[in-house]
């Protein structure tokens, strides 16, 4: 059975992995958009698009990590109640 305290902690880790995913979602959505739309890095030759393409892969690592981490700490918050009640 699951405990209150793993259900607490779950949910601190989920709030603090949501923070961090909003930042990595912001860069990787920001690269993202630079290399799709390469006539906006035209405009701005101060923009090196193989520096932002290595930025933007060396990101994703980090990005599935920590959003797996919130499937697992979601997913633990929504079985919680239903687990609690048989």
């Amino acid at each position: 059975m699951i405990s209150t305290n793993l259900y607490l902690l779950a949910k601190k880790i989920h709030r603090f992995l949501v923070i961090i995913i909003s930042v990595i979602g912001l860069l990787m959505a920001g690269t993202g958009t630079l290399l799709k739309y390469t006539f906006i890095s035209k405009k701005l030759t101060f923009i090196d698009l193989g520096l932002i393409r290595s930025f933007h892969n060396n990101l994703s690592p980090y990005f599935v990590v920590v959003f797996l981490g919130m499937l697992i700490t979601g997913l633990v918050m929504y079985l919680f109640p239903m687990l609690k009640n048989k």
